[in-house]
């Protein structure tokens, strides 16, 4: 699978994690490759308890979001989880077949209309 990115937000600290059958990426990403079966976690910067998250703005039928309903948050690093501290939301997603296409997140108050910033990513899955 193959993913391209364009995002709005800081692209400088990506970086790419692989273990096992999860493809991990911190930050918005130009593009991405992955296989049928991979497991897709994205973390970008989030802000928890300030009723901002990232969500899907459409989605891609070769990706399943896993655990849409619940937001879950990793602090930046060295910090402990405190509502308000800047930190990562963590999206994931299972690849359920071979595709391609652009991924569009926009973080933003899901009862307001105006995105705070977006990222976009190709992905290309084989």
């Amino acid at each position: 699978m193959f993913i391209a990115v364009g995002c709005n937000v800081n692209k400088g600290n990506s970086s790419r994690t692989q273990m096992k059958d999860t493809v991990q990426f911190t930050g918005c990403q130009e593009k991405i490759s992955l296989k049928a079966d991979d497991i897709l976690e994205i973390r970008l910067e989030a802000i928890q308890g300030t009723g901002y998250q990232w969500v899907v703005k459409e989605p891609l039928p070769f990706l399943q979001q896993l655990e849409s309903d619940v937001l879950q948050y990793s602090p930046a690093e060295g910090k402990e989880p405190t509502p308000g501290l800047a930190g990562y939301q963590i999206l994931r997603f299972k690849v359920l077949s071979k595709g391609e296409g652009v991924i569009q997140l926009e973080y933003k108050r899901t009862f307001e209309g105006q995105v705070e910033k977006s990222c976009e990513m190709k992905i290309k899955a084989e």
